[in-house]
């Protein structure tokens, strides 16, 4: 249920469009894809990585020369590389294949699509904003609402933080 905040950019949307969770949870399920190549996740089982990544996490940081690194208040650990921002690799933090993100577009609105390390759909995300979005898991039910770097389950109660 983790989301990587970082690089997107927004559209500015007119007239103050705002969603319910019904309304996102039916654009989220709008031509949805189910499965992940698996040549993709066999690539990526372990993060290549992961002694720089842990080390630049520590010190804080958010960016390195050639990707985007965000860290999860769970340990967990997204990484975005510079050379294909629709791809998003999520791990555990022993460096282990969490879940992939596929993006539509790099711009909001758009919507997302995470997959489990075996290659299957896991939740769909709904970004309004980088700031403000929606996560579902497959059977439609919400998981997480996104407001700034707080991450809220249906109660409106904390469940996660992203630095």
């Amino acid at each position: 249920m983790m989301m990587f905040a970082l690089p997107i950019e927004a559209k500015t949307l007119k007239g103050g469009v705002k969603y319910t969770v019904k309304q996102a949870r039916e654009e989220a399920f709008a031509n949805v894809e189910y499965t992940l190549p698996q040549s993709i996740i066999k690539a990526n089982l372990t993060d290549p990585n992961y002694k720089e990544n842990k080390k630049a996490i520590k010190l804080g940081a958010t960016e390195l020369k050639d990707r985007y690194i965000q860290h999860f208040s769970d340990g967990g650990y997204g990484i975005a590389y510079k050379t294909n921002l629709y791809f998003v690799y999520y791990y555990k933090k022993n460096g282990k294949l969490d879940g992939i993100e596929k993006r539509e577009s790099l711009y909001t609105p758009m919507k997302t699509f995470r997959y489990n390390s075996d290659g299957n759909l896991e939740e769909i995300s709904l970004f309004l904003t980088p700031n403000n979005s929606y996560i579902f898991n497959i059977n439609g039910e919400l998981q997480c609402h996104w407001v700034g770097n707080k991450g809220y389950n249906k109660n409106g109660k904390v469940i996660i933080t992203r630095f």
